[in-house]
């Protein structure tokens, strides 16, 4: 990651399944778009990864890097010598009711801005104020958030991390879900 961050580019990451679901093509669209101006790390594994590092050599898009997987306790290391999370979905007629991923979740701790594609019930990016969401299947909208958040000052981009870390501890945490579950039982068994 040292040799990525001498660029003095800004580093855009992903840690996560390398799968269909995920539209990393999406991000690779993208990341042409912004060659020169941002350098760009997937994290993790998936059946998608091989296709996806052909493309890439292919296509020459040499502000793409990949790592394999890390250890779950190491994610945090990799979100903070980032600057700016991405998380993208292909539409799926299901996430109409709402989507909760984990690797948002670790996004969202490590307090970092997050550029957010995704058409859903629900855009925990949005309710947080922690970065920019934008449409699935859209490498120019992802390309012009990233744009954007690159453009804001360092306390402003930070000030978005916070807010995403902030929205986490007040909802997510266990204790809060904890209670929200046990609160859900009880008044049901009223009405019942």
């Amino acid at each position: 990651i040292q040799n990525i961050k001498r660029t003095g580019l800004p580093l855009i990451g992903y840690a996560g399944a390398h799968g269909v679901a995920n539209a990393l093509d999406t991000l690779l669209d993208a990341a042409i778009l912004l060659r020169g101006k941002a350098e760009f790390i997937l994290v993790g594994k998936g059946p998608e990864k091989e296709r996806l590092l052909a493309r890439v050599q292919r296509e020459k898009i040499h502000n793409m890097h990949f790592l394999g997987s890390i250890p779950k306790q190491s994610v945090p290391a990799f979100l903070n010598s980032i600057d700016i999370a991405y998380i993208g979905w292909e539409p799926c007629e299901l996430y109409k009711f709402g989507i909760a991923p984990n690797k948002l979740m670790d996004y969202m701790m490590a307090a970092k801005p997050i550029v957010h594609s995704v058409d859903a019930g629900n855009d925990l990016v949005a309710d947080s104020n922690c970065g920019l969401s934008v449409p699935p299947n859209h490498p120019i909208a992802i390309a012009r958030a990233i744009e954007k958040l690159i453009a804001l000052p360092e306390e402003d981009r930070r000030k978005l991390g916070k807010n995403g870390e902030q929205f986490v501890r007040d909802n997510h945490s266990y204790e809060i879900l904890a209670a929200n579950f046990i609160r859900s039982i009880q008044s049901r068994k009223k009405t019942a």
